[in-house]
């Protein structure tokens, strides 16, 4: 998520009553509680940014920023350069390999890089405006969200090659599958799941998303079959995967882009500009319940998770508003902040 308008006006009252609100089932206050809080603080240069990804092998972590990718050595603190792009915004890690890859805003391309030498395998030319980008494990591909061009480039990482771009009749923001040869994407603009086949590469069917307004962020959970998309209105949906059934709400924060479920753990994260980062518990029932509304920075509106280390880490600067609520931009204090439980 890069450019946005907020008609939202951020309420201090409204977040402090985050807790779950699952219309279709009782709650039950699950036998877990979590004590994560901000351990520290990284600074970095000042400047636009949008996702992040973790390395934990490498102990690294690598932010799309205005000027390219931004490595962050998580034992020194040290940053680096590693792309020289303009308008970076996903830095997506590709499993099992050496390599990674960039959605160039500006240039509307993506590129695939060596994560440890920076070394260019290709620039690949996307649609217009792409901005999110996933890795579907099972096929192989990586999906890229076109925000100007409404839709999504699918591109084999092998070889390099375009294999379709798919119209998604609205403005693509994340995705993520469910292993069974569908992707999940959230069309902002349209309050709405696209739903993609792996097979045909194309659009099988549309889920609505009640009461939502600008699905961003979009987590899965294997367990339940639910689909976690988070709204920029406080509140994320919890979504059956296989028939688009409404499941409920979780009440979040303002503005909402990241949204991580782990489930191993049963916890989820999600993180909004205004920044809060709402952790809770989704039971294999598909029952939510929060457990802590952590106060992280402005801006902190995307997140990784780091699974091994049980550590989150959010690119934040101070944030510009317009005098109708416009998100103005946001560059000033940048830092990266890391949320654990130690």
């Amino acid at each position: 998520m890069k450019k946005y308008i907020s008609s939202l006006i951020i309420s201090t009252a409204l977040l402090s009553a985050c807790s779950a609100d699952n219309s279709s089932n009782a709650q039950q206050t699950p036998e877990v509680t979590t004590a994560y809080k901000v351990s520290r603080t990284i600074t970095a240069p000042d400047g636009g940014y949008d996702y992040i990804s973790v390395d934990h092998a490498a102990n690294q972590l690598f932010v799309g920023r205005d000027n390219g990718i931004m490595t962050v050595d998580l034992a020194t603190g040290k940053t680096t350069t590693l792309l020289e792009r303009a308008d970076v915004a996903a830095v997506l890690l590709i499993p099992d390999t050496d390599l990674m890859l960039s959605t160039n805003n500006d240039s509307n391309d993506a590129t695939i890089l060596n994560r440890k030498t920076g070394a260019v395998i290709a620039d690949i030319k996307t649609g217009d405006g792409p901005d999110g980008a996933f890795f579907e494990e099972k096929s192989g591909l990586i999906f890229v969200m076109n925000g100007h061009s409404e839709d999504v480039t699918v591109i084999n990482p092998a070889t390099a090659e375009v294999l379709a771009t798919i119209p998604v009749g609205g403005k693509p923001e994340a995705a993520n599958a469910d292993g069974k040869g569908h992707v999940f994407v959230n069309v902002e603009d349209t309050n709405e799941i696209a739903v993609i086949s792996t097979a045909s590469l194309t659009v099988a069917k549309r889920y609505a998303l009640p009461d939502c307004d600008e699905p961003t962020g979009m987590a899965y959970d294997p367990v339940t079959g639910l689909i976690i998309s988070v709204c920029h209105n406080n509140i994320a949906k919890l979504i059956e995967a296989e028939t688009g059934r409404n499941h409920g709400n979780i009440k979040i924060g303002s503005i909402a882009d990241g949204s991580i479920f782990n489930p191993e753990t049963r916890i989820g994260y999600v993180s909004c500009i205004d920044g809060t980062l709402t952790v809770y518990h989704l039971d294999t029932e598909g029952n939510a319940t929060v457990l802590q509304t952590i106060k992280t920075a402005d801006g902190a509106r995307t997140e990784a998770y780091d699974p091994i280390a049980d550590e989150l880490y959010l690119p934040a600067a101070h944030v510009e508003w317009g005098p109708d609520g416009e998100y103005m931009g946001a560059e000033k204090e940048f830092k990266v902040v890391v949320v654990s439980q130690n």
